[in-house]
Order: C-alpha cells, then structure tokens, then sequence
C-alpha cells in the first residue's frame, strides 16, 4: 500500500495549492433527488464555465456528465434526477473568468469534487447537507502526545478504500503522522515532543479524507472528500466520551506504533 498511500499524499498536496485563495463550490441544499451548490471566495470572478462528472458510490458506475457555460458567480446551480439515500462525488472541472479586462491572465481551469449523501426522503430538512465520509472516533490528549482514531462511512474497503492524511498544526510546525487505509479504523499517533513543544502549543487537527473506488467501466478513481480540521480540544470532544473507552485506546496505539519501529 506505500506507493498508493504516496499517491495519495501528492494529489491531496496539490489539491490544497489549488483551493487556497481560489473560488470554489460548496453544497447550499440537498434533498432525495438533487443538489444545489453555490460558489464562495468569488469576488474578483464575473462568470464560469463548468463540466461536472456524477459518480454514484453505491453501485460503482458514472451516473452522468452535465456541461454549463456563462454561468454568474452568484448563480445557484442544481444537479437533479439523483437517487435517494445514495453517496455520490460530483467532480466538477471549471473556468473561472475574471474582473480583469487588461490581463493576460483572465481566467483559470481547476477543479473541486464533493463527496454528498442524498436524503432518504423529500420530508427531511434540505439544509442539513450530509457531508462527511470520515470522522474521529476515539481521542487521547497526554502532555506531550495526542492519539485518534478516524472511522469512514464506508465500511466495506472492497468498494470504496478509504486513505486519512492526518495534520496537527504547533507553534513550531506542523505533525504529519504516514497516511493509512482505514480498515475497521486508522489510528494515528501525533508525537509533539518531536517539535520540543507540549500538546497545550498545539492549536489544530485536520483530517483529510480520499477515496479509491474501481467504477464498472475499468477505471480506477481517486476522490478527495471533506476535510475535518478544529482544534485540539474540538478533536478531544468529538472522541469517545466513555473515558474507560478512551484510555483503552494508548495501549493499542503504542503496540502499533512498537510494532512499525521493528518493520
């Protein structure tokens, strides 16, 4: 798994270059057969042209392509005909044009993908978008270590493997623990010590979460979904309340992390 965990690691680094500072989309409503997006960050963008390529995750196939061009910034577009209660990535490739009439450099291609959950019924608030495909389980904060476990939503790995990069971001720098698969979970070790710092000089945790599924057609695809990023004491209350749970999670952590020394 090293060279797809290497992957990756290069997609989601380029991926973040990319959505720095650059108009993106993000989900305004989602019912049981359509979703509606909105663009952020597009002050200086006077209009866009979009092709979006639909992925249904449940049943692994391509479920359409849609094309749109001059679209207004401020402009709602909604993506309908979907299927209930269904996990789909939208992979939506744009050109942003810009507000500047006298460059050379008027617009830019990039693209986004949104992984979103449709709702079971039409009777469900459209405005509770469902998001998010991993999250954090199990926390430990010591003085000078922190432990997570990250769980996916997808618990089969034959259809959809899921990869964490995991990032705690310190005074003195940031802890990049090795990506890993989630099988029942991943779990990672944030050693702080390394930087010469305490947890309490650590102000955030991120959790980036991608998907590799192999589509009915024969190809292989990799989709980065919705990033978790809160502080550590966020990260702290989203683990196991049950502290009997929590502190059983050090032991195992530190024979994983004994074990990967020895390799």
């Amino acid at each position: 798994m090293r060279p797809c965990l290497g992957s990756f690691l290069a997609s989601f680094l380029t991926l973040l270059k990319l959505a720095n500072g650059v108009a993106r989309f993000e989900p305004a409503s989602v019912s049981d057969t359509s979703l509606v997006i909105k663009m952020i960050k597009a002050d200086n963008v006077s209009s866009f042209d979009m092709i979006a390529f639909i992925y249904d995750l449940d049943r692994l196939v391509e479920f359409r392509k849609t094309e749109v061009k001059g679209s207004q910034r401020d402009q709602l577009f909604s993506f309908d005909g979907l299927l209930p209660n269904t996990w789909f990535v939208f992979r939506i490739h744009y050109r942003l044009i810009f507000n500047q009439p006298n460059s050379l450099n008027n617009d830019l291609e990039t693209k986004q993908e949104l992984v979103v959950r449709t709702k079971n019924s039409s009777k469900e608030n459209p405005e509770k978008v469902n998001d998010t495909v991993a999250f954090i389980e199990e926390t430990f904060l010591g003085t000078s270590d922190v432990y997570i476990a990250v769980k996916s939503v997808f618990p089969d790995a034959k259809k959809v493997i899921t990869v964490i990069v995991p990032e705690m971001r310190c005074g003195r720098g940031v802890i990049k623990p090795l990506a890993q698969q989630v099988a029942t979970s991943a779990r990672f070790h944030f050693e702080v010590s390394q930087l010469g710092l305490k947890t309490k000089d650590c102000s955030q945790i991120c959790i980036f979460p991608f998907l590799r599924v192999q589509i009915r057609n024969g190809t292989t695809e990799t989709f980065r979904a919705k990033e978790w990023c809160g502080t550590v004491q966020e990260a702290n209350k989203l683990g196991t309340s049950d502290d009997s749970t929590k502190y059983s999670l050090i032991p195992v952590l530190l024979l994983l992390i004994a074990a990967g020394a020895r390799l």
